[in-house]
């Protein structure tokens, strides 16, 4: 359900943009999404199609980009991806705590024109 708040919010973003720009079209949506972020990919671009019905985002193509989680080691500082069931850091063998790295929902860029 989250999704769909998030997609009326990336279609208002988008109005926004065409209004400061002075521009009449949106051509591309392009967002940023983490693995651990809770949200679906799939999802938001379905709401994103559904709420953009009649507004300057209907039939507008959104990409994602997926961000991979990543953990860091609170004893040498290095950030690394999650092996499943591993949580040890490659450098020293200090269990990862979760970083902000895979947790990203936020639009990347609007095309327009």
């Amino acid at each position: 359900m989250h999704e769909h708040h998030e997609a009326v919010h990336i279609i208002e973003h988008a109005q926004m943009a065409l209004e400061e720009r002075g521009h009449t079209k949106v051509k591309q949506i392009n967002l940023v999404i983490g693995e651990s972020s809770g949200f679906s990919p799939e999802a938001v671009i379905m709401n994103i199609e559904i709420n953009a019905v009649g507004t300057c985002c209907e039939d507008v193509p959104v990409t994602v980009r997926k961000v991979k989680s990543m953990l860091k080691c609170p004893n040498c500082g290095e950030l690394f991806m999650k092996k499943p069931f591993h949580f040890e850091c490659p450098h020293c063998n200090t269990p990862g705590v979760p970083s902000e790295i895979g947790k990203e929902m936020a639009i990347d860029s609007i095309e327009t024109e």
